[in-house]
């Protein structure tokens, strides 16, 4: 009889062209494996693999191409009940963004868990673009990240929760921290350091063959020379090197007052965080997305009330 379990086994040995490492991946041994197979083609009445090269026969292949559809709308489905279960047993997978994460993401899912010790939540920072994928793909239930290219996608929800400018920043023992009438030409002889940025980026902001980085014309994005996807990476690389990055201020409060950063009188107006929530279309929040969004706005209506650090080295922004 055809099953779940049973689409699982073929796509498993499609994927690993292996019974044992086929095995090894759904938790079974592989005599277990092999009868299981053996079971399913004598129910069909149709060979699903050739057993010498462990390659799908033209049966096999159909139920490869219809069976992962059948499993994403399973797992799709269990989801959706998991999550009707509420806050206590439910769970929640989140996907921010590098500077959602590190601003007030980060600091909400430990509230949120604080608050629902039993709830399961599954983080992952990675570039927003990547992040806005995995909420398409309905592998994150939420995204928390740059929402420019998202709110055009008809398939997704947004919700704006931060707009502002970014600032560079340096090492303070960075040639560009004591550097007379700075200009962006002088930061585009050193490698820039952080996430993708979107089409906000003009191209007249741009100039090619410069150690900072490049633009993906085809997805009219720039690409920092040094690519990362989180900011304490991006921080860490700046405080170790000679790399320049970007930052909203209250990110490097610390560093500034301990002058190990600096951040430098220059902007670029086209450089702007605009971060919020990204959901499904059509798909209810469930009670541990919607907690998650409220102790979020809270944060950041918080962060906002802030004052930002002054500039190191007494540099005027």
């Amino acid at each position: 009889m055809l099953s779940i379990r049973n689409l699982q086994l073929v796509i498993a040995l499609n994927r690993f062209r292996s019974f044992s490492r086929a095995a090894a991946s759904l938790g079974v041994s592989q005599p277990s494996l092999t009868r299981s197979l053996k079971g399913l083609e004598d129910s069909l009445g149709v060979q699903l693999f050739d057993r010498h090269h462990v390659a799908p026969t033209v049966f096999g292949q159909i139920l490869i191409d219809r069976g992962q559809a059948v499993i994403a709308s399973f797992d799709d489905l269990t989801r959706e009940i998991a999550r009707l279960k509420g806050l206590e047993t439910g769970q929640l997978k989140v996907v921010m963004g590098p500077y959602p994460a590190d601003i007030s993401g980060e600091r909400a899912v430990a509230l949120l868990s604080a608050r629902y010790p039993r709830l399961t939540v599954e983080v992952t920072v990675r570039d927003w673009t990547r992040a806005t994928a995995d909420v398409v793909a309905g592998v994150a239930d939420l995204g928390f990240a740059d929402i420019t290219e998202a709110s055009q996608n008809p398939n997704l929800v947004t919700e704006p929760v931060h707009a502002a400018p970014l600032q560079f920043f340096v090492a303070a023992d960075h040639p560009l921290a004591t550097t007379p009438g700075l200009t962006i030409s002088h930061l585009l002889e050193f490698p820039w350091v952080g996430p993708t940025i979107p089409s906000s980026l003009q191209r007249q902001d741009v100039e090619p063959e410069r150690p900072y980085g490049l633009v993906e014309h085809e997805q009219k994005r720039f690409r920092p020379r040094i690519l990362v996807e989180s900011f304490s990476a991006a921080k860490n690389i700046v405080l170790a090197g000679a790399a320049v990055s970007a930052c909203v201020p209250i990110q490097i409060r610390q560093e500034i007052a301990a002058r190990e950063l600096v951040l430098l009188p220059i902007g670029l107006p086209s450089l702007r965080l605009n971060y919020g929530f990204i959901a499904r279309r059509g798909r209810s929040p469930s009670p541990a997305m919607q907690s998650f969004m409220s102790i979020v706005r809270s944060l950041e209506m918080d962060i906002c009330a802030e004052p930002e650090p002054p500039p190191a080295f007494g540099t005027a922004l």
